[in-house]
């Protein structure tokens, strides 16, 4: 058996991302529960750098991974689980441009971009969807309760006193 078929399909879809060298980063709830969100999702949202008229190329590599096309940027992987492609996101700037705003963090055992949940917050906000309106309110409270902790920070050095008396 092919030791990549043991791995989560989710996994093997996104190592099939990079072998093919395209460029996404793990955005919405899934990505914000990796942060630390109290809530649950069903589906995994990825923000794909490429132009939506190629889905295709998506939807071809999920059918070699044995999911199925559920809609032009849905699939469904092997297990069920829906994957929505997005080309572009409300309220942020372009994928490159948010990019700089992504970590590296682990995501179903793979070390995966994510984009952050400031990031996160500010989408929620502009399209503020009815489902979105409780997801803001979590968002908002870790990252209250994350600043609430974060140590102060140290006092600048001082720097050492000279004397500016005036030689005769």
């Amino acid at each position: 058996m092919d030791p990549s078929r043991e791995l989560r399909p989710v996994v093997r879809f996104l190592a099939a991302l990079e072998e093919e060298k395209i460029r996404y980063m793990l955005i919405g709830m899934s990505a914000a529960i990796v942060q630390g969100v109290m809530e649950s999702t069903l589906d995994i949202d990825l923000w794909i750098d490429l132009p939506a008229r190629q889905y295709m190329r998506l939807q071809n590599l999920a059918r070699k991974q044995g999911g199925a096309m559920g809609a032009t940027t849905v699939t469904y992987l092997e297990d069920g689980t829906p994957l929505n492609f997005v080309f572009e996101v409300d309220g942020l700037g372009s994928f490159a441009q948010e990019f700089r705003h992504t970590k590296s963090l682990p995501f179903q055992g793979r070390e995966t971009p994510v984009l952050k949940l400031e990031r996160i917050l500010k989408s929620k906000e502009f399209i503020r969807r009815d489902k979105d309106l409780p997801h803001i309110i979590q968002i908002k409270g870790l990252l209250k309760c994350r600043k609430e902790k974060a140590p102060a920070p140290a006092p600048a050095p001082r720097r050492p006193r000279t004397s500016r008396r005036k030689l005769k």
